[in-house]
């Protein structure tokens, strides 16, 4: 790619976790890009990303990557909620640890998927954060035509219901976030929940890095923007 310059914002996976900042596909998007990665901001999440937005308009790159939602698309009723009254709620106990819950699902586990999908659908129809953000998203994309913005879909997970719940966010997200500069990668398609690419039910490992960074690079190549994955097949199969 010629003369990229490439701002990078995103969750953890941004920093590499847990692999380390090293191996994240930001570090292996700046090889592939010959050093377009010119800023990357981690751990920032979907509801708050108006504030992070100011470094489109200070460095003025030629590409936007945005891989946001992990965090606002959960199995967890407490941080849906959170979402629209983050104050009102009683302080949460600590979280378990997913990944040692295994991946089984109980008996009802679709009563609780389709339960948590009503109450994801009435909050992005409906909360205040998620409409700020996108209108803020979307003037921004309006102020910079000559950008090319890509929005990646939130990851898939290896726990089942998690990982309908990033789907169907996805699937929201497509929907309220379009523009004629704005380009969609479907995680889902690209990644597949494969227990290969990934160091824990929640967060990539070095090899799911490695086929991000694949496919996200001929995205901003401009030559597999329908299709990713056949451009990271060789790396995930090799």
């Amino acid at each position: 790619m010629d003369e990229a310059s490439i701002v990078v914002l995103g969750g953890c996976h941004v920093a590499g976790y847990p692999i380390g900042q090293e191996q994240a596909f930001t570090a292996r998007l700046q090889q592939l890009t010959a050093g377009g990665v010119v800023r990357q901001l981690a751990h920032v999440s979907l509801s708050h990303l108006p504030q992070h937005l100011e470094i489109i308009d200070e460095l003025r790159p030629s590409h936007v990557v945005l891989q946001l939602g992990n965090f606002e698309f959960s199995n967890s009723v407490r941080q849906l909620l959170n979402q629209v009254h983050p104050r009102k709620l009683p302080k949460a106990s600590k979280p378990k640890d997913t990944a040692s819950n295994g991946l089984g699902e109980p008996r009802l586990a679709w009563v609780r998927t389709a339960g948590l999908s009503l109450l994801l659908l009435l909050l992005w129809y409906s909360g205040r954060l998620q409409a700020r953000s996108l209108r803020a998203l979307q003037t921004c994309m309006r102020q910079h035509p000559q950008v090319v913005f890509v929005v990646v879909a939130p990851f898939p997970s290896l726990h089942p219901t998690l990982n309908t719940m990033r789907h169907l966010g996805g699937w929201l997200l497509r929907r309220r976030v379009a523009a004629p500069n704005c380009h969609w990668v479907d995680s889902h398609q690209l990644l597949l929940p494969a227990q290969a690419l990934f160091a824990d039910p929640l967060h990539l490992n070095s090899r799911g890095h490695q086929v991000l960074a694949y496919g996200l690079a001929a995205v901003l190549a401009g030559t597999a923007a329908a299709h990713p994955r056949q451009a990271a097949t060789s790396i995930f199969m090799a």
